[in-house]
């Protein structure tokens, strides 16, 4: 069975063929009578023609990456509850008459499966500003979980960055945490200016770190079906659609975060797409669009 992608091929950019690298390449191509010009626009075609089979082939394995994901963290649940509630007596005695520092350690290292190995895409991690907001079940942007988002987490990523200290607060107490924690990305994106593409990879990335930080599963199931409405929407045919979608996906998830850290608040159902908003939505976003036609 073939590999999975591992990258979303339509952030893929095509290449200048006219650069100098190509150059033998398109001698390949003048030497078979080509001209300079078509050398290159047959270079572009090649690429454009394979860059849009990567894309349908990661159409389709778009719902395997999400099970994937989703039986992975399951999984990882069940072993760390089953571990808990079952803990090995012999090990427990063995343990007991080992020296206190090897006892510490292996308290710190979860087991693993002598038969299984790595698997055969390694996804970057969110940043651990992204995975901290999720652990207090704070909003967070979907930015953090695009692949340029993970990808600047693991650029940036840097072991005295861990041991500088930030401050955090937590209802009304403050600590401190790892600055890499609590500081957020100057590159963020807000959820309303993501690329349909990055909200697409964003949201399947979101929910299985959601379901790994432990959140419970009626709202995970709730965030699921939301994400699902969205990319179904009637309204991404309309113009201007995807903007609507991503504009009313933003507001609304925010919504239902705050809503759940107020006591006094209502909390709404956030897998209940509200016809109404949206359609006030895409009045608005048809309203800026035109003025901003006016003002040209």
């Amino acid at each position: 069975m073939a590999e999975h992608l591992a990258r979303d091929p339509n952030l893929d950019v095509c290449p200048d063929f006219a650069a100098e690298p190509f150059e033998p390449m398109r001698a390949l191509l003048r030497n078979n009578g080509l001209t300079e010009e078509a050398a290159i626009t047959s270079l572009k075609d090649a690429w454009t023609e394979h860059n849009r089979q990567l894309r349908e082939r990661w159409d389709r394995e778009a719902e395997d990456r999400q099970a994937e994901a989703e039986a992975t963290a399951r999984r990882e649940l069940a072993e760390r509850e089953r571990q808990q509630q079952e803990p090995p007596v012999q090990q427990q005695e063995v343990d007991e008459e080992r020296p206190d520092r090897e006892k510490k350690m292996r308290s710190k290292l979860k087991a693993f499966n002598p038969e299984v190995s790595v698997a055969n895409v390694l996804a970057p991690r969110p940043s651990s500003y992204a995975l901290n907001k999720l652990s207090n079940f704070e909003y967070c942007e979907l930015w953090y979980f695009t692949q340029e988002g993970c990808e600047e987490a693991q650029r940036t990523h840097r072991t005295e960055a861990d041991d500088s200290f930030g401050m955090s607060k937590i209802g009304e107490l403050v600590t401190l945490r790892p600055v890499a924690s609590v500081q957020a990305s100057k590159r963020a994106l807000q959820d309303n200016n993501l690329s349909w593409e990055q909200f697409h990879y964003a949201h399947r990335s979101f929910v299985k770190y959601v379901i790994k930080t432990g959140w419970p599963d009626e709202h995970t199931q709730a965030l699921v079906r939301f994400f699902i409405e969205l990319e179904n929407s009637p309204y991404i045919d309309r113009e201007h659609g995807k903007q609507i979608v991503l504009t009313y996906q933003a507001r609304v998830r925010r919504s239902w975060m705050d809503a759940m850290k107020d006591s006094d608040q209502m909390v709404f159902n956030i897998a209940l797409i509200n016809n109404d908003l949206m359609e006030s939505i895409s009045r608005e976003i048809q309203c800026t669009v035109t003025a901003d036609l006016n003002r040209q």
